[in-house]
């Protein structure tokens, strides 16, 4: 580890340095011709504050007087150790987290915007050293602050307030009152703990919790929050959400996750929702349980897990089964199905928006579907096909399908859609990933083309380059905004 240099000289006296201390690096430069070296160290820290930590620290071999100008910059604290295939870019996890340690150390500005570290592999579990930066965050009144560290725990509630005092004695409002934005990922957690956050950050307004394996039950009750993200947390039996000012909310379930009661009480500024995993088929087959917040929708994302929509007795799906999605204009559809298993229910749903201009499906599918399964799903399309096309869809312009196979089952859907969209401008399909073979791209090429002579007048039909795609939600935001 890097031994810590000498305390800097306070900053009242480092513009009382001379140009004599610039050394021959700093003449090279033109510090001395162009005036740069003439300004006032203040001046100078606001200048570095406006560079990333990186480039703020290297400024440090410029010359004497530069060499501890970083430690009092506002700029964003990010430290990013992420594997990208490059060995050069990625640190032994120990030895990174001691380097974060050490700049947390050293840095003596009074604020900092940002305070972020992100690091991949297994880390050591050092119990004081999120302590040590929750402290670091409510000193510079941080307000931005992400965690992505693997094997630790964030203090409970008494030791949090035991942090806070330390930092702040003689204040009533304590903690990280200056709070805008909160990430934890991979970092376990309390309930009570996020529910004094919320209650004692008055200007908090994103929360993200992912890879969490404590909380139970939680209440999300803000004023300010206006995105919420909760993914994959092992143990939530029960999220209630009220928060007036809420407009986007992601839920993502843990595949081994207990059945999750979800409440969204008083949501009334909620237009965009991500759901992810079962709780899909709540949303989907239960529509009188969301109706307080699903007519006022404008972005409904879907991870719908291999469910079997088409032979399940008890759901309802006629026109009249559906959720009520009045306000929806784009609906993205991430579908896990067994190859050949009807897609015709989501033909349905898009009945169900009926100012949904962009339409975007991602296809995944496992092993076959079984006949009886197949026959279901065309049985419950057909009784409802008849008031479909007498309707149509007078509004849906965009349809993307993503992993287009050439089965039977997605060329149905794709040739419903088209049947329904009067005002479709642009189907764009991307085939199948790579793995499908040489040979079985260019018939799913060819089967994609034959859509070519249902398309509505003046659509235009758009066959796009084969890309591999990865398993992460934000992968597939990244596919259907292509």
């Amino acid at each position: 580890m890097m031994t810590s240099p000498p305390p800097p000289r306070p900053l009242s006296r480092c513009n009382a340095l001379e140009l004599s201390t610039v050394t021959k690096r700093g003449k090279k430069h033109g510090l001395v011709a162009y005036g740069m070296d003439r300004l006032p160290d203040e001046i100078l820290i606001v200048i570095l504050s406006c560079l990333n930590l990186k480039e703020a620290v290297r400024t440090s071999i410029i010359s004497r007087r530069w060499r501890y100008l970083w430690r009092f910059t506002s700029c964003s604290l990010e430290f990013l150790n992420q594997w990208d295939g490059n060995p050069g870019t990625w640190v032994e996890p120990t030895v990174f987290l001691s380097w974060v340690d050490q700049v947390v150390k050293l840095h003596q500005g009074p604020s900092v915007d940002k305070f972020i570290v992100h690091c991949q592999g297994i880390t050591d579990e050092s119990p004081n050293r999120i302590c040590d930066w929750i402290h670091f965050a409510m000193e510079k009144e941080v307000k931005v602050f992400e965690l992505d560290i693997s094997c630790h725990d964030f203090p409970d509630l008494n030791k949090f307030l035991s942090i806070s005092r330390e930092v702040k004695p003689s204040v009533d409002r304590i903690g990280l009152t200056s709070l805008t934005s909160l990430r934890l990922v991979d970092v376990n957690v309390k309930d009570e703990m996020i529910e004094y956050l919320l209650s004692s950050c008055r200007h908090l307004e994103h929360l993200c919790i992912k890879f969490d394996n404590y909380m139970k039950k939680l209440n999300v009750l803000s004023s300010s929050l206006k995105s919420l993200s909760i993914f994959y947390c092992t143990k939530l039996k029960s999220l209630t959400i009220s928060a007036a000012n809420l407009l986007s909310f992601v839920y993502g379930e843990a595949s081994m996750s207990p059945v999750l009661k979800l409440q969204l009480q008083n949501v009334p500024l909620l237009s965009e929702l991500q759901l992810k995993g079962p709780h899909c088929g709540s949303f989907l087959f239960e529509p009188s349980e969301h109706s307080k917040y699903s007519h006022q929708l404008q972005r409904l994302v879907l991870n719908v897990p291999m469910l079997d929509v088409v032979s399940a007795p008890r759901h309802d799906h006629s026109l009249f089964g559906l959720p009520q999605l009045q306000c929806l204009k784009q609906l993205d559809l991430i579908l896990h199905a067994r190859a050949g298993e009807s897609f015709l229910f989501f033909v349905l749903l898009t009945t169900a928006c009926p100012f949904l201009s962009s339409l975007g499906v991602v296809m995944f599918y496992d092993s076959l579907a079984s006949k009886e399964a197949i026959a279901t799903g065309l049985r419950r399309y057909n009784r409802a096909k008849a008031d479909l096309t007498a309707h149509g869809h007078p509004c849906l312009k965009v349809i993307k399908l993503i992993n287009f196979a050439g089965y039977r089952s997605d060329f149905r859907f794709a040739l419903a859609l088209l049947q329904i969209a009067k005002s479709l401008e642009k189907i764009i399909i991307k085939p199948g990933p790579g793995f499908l073979g040489a040979e079985r791209i260019a018939t799913v090429r060819e089967r994609a083309k034959q859509l070519e002579a249902n398309l509505p007048q003046g659509a235009e039909l758009l066959i796009v380059s084969d890309l591999q795609i990865g398993s992460d939600l934000r992968t597939y935001h990244k596919e259907l905004n292509c």
